[in-house]
Formats: C-alpha cells, sequence, structure tokens
C-alpha cells in the first residue's frame, strides 16, 4: 500500500568531544573517531573546528554538509555535522529520490538499513534519535497515525506502539520516547544505543509546502535533540555513579567490622591489621569523594541542558506559530524536573552521609592505631631499661670478678663460675626492674 511522497529518514547522533578531566590526547581520539563516521570530504570542502565554547558551530566549510553517496541510486541525501559546546552532533539524512510518487511505509526500512551500514561503530555515542517524515498524497483517506505506526513498525519490529501526538506545521507528530537505558548496566546501555530504539519522532505533513517549511527546523531539532540526550546520558552516568558509592559503603562497613573485632586479637596482629584497614579506608575515602562530585556534576549537567532544552523549546514554538501542538515535548522536561532532578538531590544527601561515616571510620582507626604505636613504644622503651639494668648489673659484676673471694667468701659459686654468676644477677636485677616500672606506672 502507498502511503507517502518523499519519505525521509534523518539519524541526529551526538558524542562527547570533551568531558570532565578529559585530557588533550583524549579529546584528540574523540574528534578522530568522529571524523572517522564522515565520508571522505570533497575537494574545495574543509572540516573546520575553531577552538573554545561554540553554542553551533557548523564544521563543514563552506557547503556545511557533505552528500550521502549510496550505492542505490533510488537514494539521496546528506552528512550535516556540528559542535553544540562540548558535544559532536550530527545528521544523517536519507531519502527516497522522487518527489512525485508515494512510497509504502516500508522504504523507510530500506532507508535505515542504508545508514546503519554507514555507522561507525567505534564511535561511543551518549544518545541519538531518528526522524520520520513524508507528506501525504492529495485526497488521501488513511489516518495519520495509522501511517505513522506503520512507519514506525517498519524501523522497529518488536516495539509497542505509544506514542506522544501533537501537531507541527499543519502535520500530525508523534513521539516514542523509550528511556530504556535508565538502570540499566554499561553493557546493556551500549547495546540498546546501537540498536536504535530509544527516541523517534514521526512527522506526517498534509502537503509538501508544509514538509518543505519543516526542513527549516532541522538545526532546531538539533539542539533539542542534543539537550535530551545529554539529560538523560547524565542521568544515567549519576546512576552508574551511584551504584559505585554504594559499593564504596559496602567496604566501610567490612572495614567497620575489622576495627570492631581487633580488640580480640593479639597486639601484633591487631597493630598491623589497624595500619591496613587505616590505608585501606583512606583509599576509599578518595574514590568516594571523587563519585560524590562526580554525582554533582551529573546533576549539574542536567540543571544546564534542561534549562537549554526548555529554551530552544520556546524558540521552535515561537518560530513555528500559534497553530501548532507541542506540549507532548514538555513532558520529557517534567520528567527531568520531578523524577531524575529530585533522585540526584535526595542521593547526594544520602551519600554524604555515608562520608560522615567513613570520616567517624578513619577518625577511629587512626586512634587506635595511635593508641597502640604508644603502646608499642612503651614496651619497647621497658625493654631498653630492663636490658640496660641487667647489662649494667653484668658489667658490675665482672669489674668486681678480682675480688671476688673477699667479697663472696661465703659463696664460692659466684668466684667459681663469674660469667654465670654475672648473667644470673642481671637477670634478677632486670626482674627487679621490670617489676617495680610495672608496679607505679
Amino acid at each position: 500500500m502507498s502511503d507517502l511522497i518523499y519519505p525521509t529518514l534523518d539519524l541526529f547522533l551526538y558524542a562527547l568531544k570533551t568531558s570532565l578531566n578529559t585530557t588533550d590526547a583524549e579529546t584528540k581520539k574523540n574528534q578522530a573517531a568522529f571524523l572517522a563516521q564522515l565520508p571522505p570530504i570533497p575537494p574545495n570542502t574543509q572540516f573546520q573546528e575553531h577552538e573554545g565554547e561554540n553554542e553551533y558551530l557548523e564544521l563543514i566549510e563552506p557547503a556545511r554538509r557533505i552528500d550521502f553517496i549510496s550505492q542505490d541510486k533510488t537514494l539521496e541525501g546528506y552528512y550535516y555535522p556540528v559542535r553544540l559546546n562540548d558535544t559532536y552532533g550530527l545528521q544523517i539524512d536519507c531519502s527516497i529520490n522522487n518527489q512525485t510518487e508515494t512510497q509504502p511505509a516500508k522504504s523507510f526500512t530500506i532507508l535505515k538499513t542504508e545508514i546503519e551500514q554507514k555507522l561507525n561503530k567505534e564511535l561511543a555515542i551518549i544518545g541519538q534519535t531518528w526522524l520520520l517524515s513524508g507528506w501525504l498524497p492529495e485526497n488521501s483517506s488513511r489516518n495519520p497515525e495509522e501511517i505513522a505506526k506503520d512507519c514506525y513498525y517498519a524501523l522497529f519490529k518488536d516495539t509497542s506502539w505509544q506514542p506522544e501526538k501533537g501537531t507541527f506545521l499543519d502535520g500530525k507528530v508523534f513521539e516514542i520516547g523509550h528511556s530504556q537505558y535508565i538502570n540499566q548496566s554499561q553493557e546493556k546501555v551500549t547495546t540498546l544505543l546501537k540498536s536504535n530504539q530509544h527516541h523517534v519522532v514521526i512527522a506526517i505533513y498534509p502537503h509538501r509546502e508544509s514538509a518543505e517549511q519543516a526542513a527549516e527546523f532541522y538545526k532546531d531539532w538539533m539542539g533539542l535533540f542534543c539537550y535530551r540526550s545529554k539529560i538523560a546520558w547524565a542521568y544515567w552516568q549519576s546512576r552508574l555513579v551511584k551504584e559505585s558509592l554504594l559499593n564504596h559503603y559496602k567496604k566501610i562497613e567490612e572495614n567497620r567490622k575489622i576495627t570492631n573485632q581487633i580488640n580480640h586479637w593479639q597486639s601484633k596482629q591487631s597493630f598491623t591489621t589497624s595500619r591496613q584497614v587505616l590505608n585501606n579506608v583512606d583509599n576509599i575515602l578518595q574514590q568516594y569523594t571523587i563519585d560524590l562530585l562526580n554525582l554533582s556534576f551529573q546533576k549539574q549537567i542536567i540543571e544546564i541542558n534542561l534549562s537549554n532544552y526548555q529554551l530552544r523549546l520556546g524558540l521552535i514554538k515561537e518560530k513555528a506559530g500559534q497553530n501548532n501542538q507541542l506540549d507532548f515535548l514538555e513532558k520529557f522536561s517534567d520528567i527531568a524536573n520531578k523524577k531524575y532532578l529530585p533522585q540526584i538531590t535526595k542521593d547526594i544527601e544520602n551519600m554524604q552521609l555515608g562520608l560522615q561515616l567513613l570520616e567517624d571510620t578513619i577518625n577511629a582507626t587512626r586512634s587506635r592505631v595511635e593508641v597502640e604505636k604508644a603502646e608499642r613504644e612503651r614496651n619497647f622503651q621497658e625493654l631498653v631499661a630492663v636490658a640496660g639494668a641487667g647489662i649494667a648489673t653484668v658489667s658490675l659484676v665482672r669489674e668486681t670478678a678480682k675480688d671476688c673471694k673477699d667479697i663472696f667468701s661465703q659463696v664460692r659459686f659466684f668466684c667459681n663460675y663469674p660469667l654465670s654468676a654475672s648473667l644470673l644477677l642481671g637477670i634478677i636485677v632486670g626482674f627487679m626492674v621490670w617489676w617495680l616500672r610495672k608496679r607505679f606506672r
């Protein structure tokens, strides 16, 4: 069944150029990965990236875009790369090269396959959006939502059709936003992003004039979808950071249990274990503090991009005029305001309590180590005192050995065995010194 004229599929994908603590080498690597996503740049055209902050920078000069080259001559399209501050954005456009005859909804399957064949699998993206569009033939009797549903299933067969609905330039617009990578592992998120199932917008226009007018909004969609991707990505990052903080907390509890058991161990083992626990907790403290700062950083990313998202959406509404219904796009900002930000704020508060627990554990362990260290030093001093007394006694006895018979005339043992006698006296004197120090401490 023929449904649409000039079916067009646009993929908006985003990759970070820089992030928190990105080195120059990593920045260059990110740039190289993004460049690898582009086809060979034609003559008299160059990739030009100016340094510094740029809210919206077109990277191909002077043409601004590179034509889409396909083996299938019935297809046409282009690449449109930009940089939005710290993020690369790329629009890959592919359409049926026929603006007069109607095409079936399954044409989008061909377009999606063509685009996917040209994707660089090594490019680490933070988000992407599929935009499907086309216009109805004259006197079309089909419901635009039914056509949109067929187009959607031409791209994603194993998903549910639960769209948000609106109007744009007299056309019908449908959004299917699956935040599938929230609360998922990193490996699962990568798979979901590669399968291109997380965000889809479908626009069915009543005639060619509306579709041509809609093409003037591509830059606006580029910015809006970028802010959306960064918000969702930052929230997912915050879930990973929270998981890391919880793991640190578990390690803290393990070290606290070890600290509480130290009193039952022998002194030497106790001191060694206490020092080891202190080193472990110090390392955990460093990682915990870094993660806590990272959690706050993700919150700031959401706040900044949420403000940008709302501002860009307002500009789109103003540019499109009053006869448009785009309130469904505000639902995402409501989710960010009512779910993402409060959740991260609560997590920060809870994890700060964990930081206090960590600091208390360090202080208690450090105090225990200092006490045990002082005890070991005192025992060593006693050993030195006792040994010194014994050695002094031995030396004194040996000095008086020549007068032994005069001094010990009644006890011949001291004179007959001077070495043994001096050692015995040294031991006796040392024991008496130890006993007296112990008694009067």
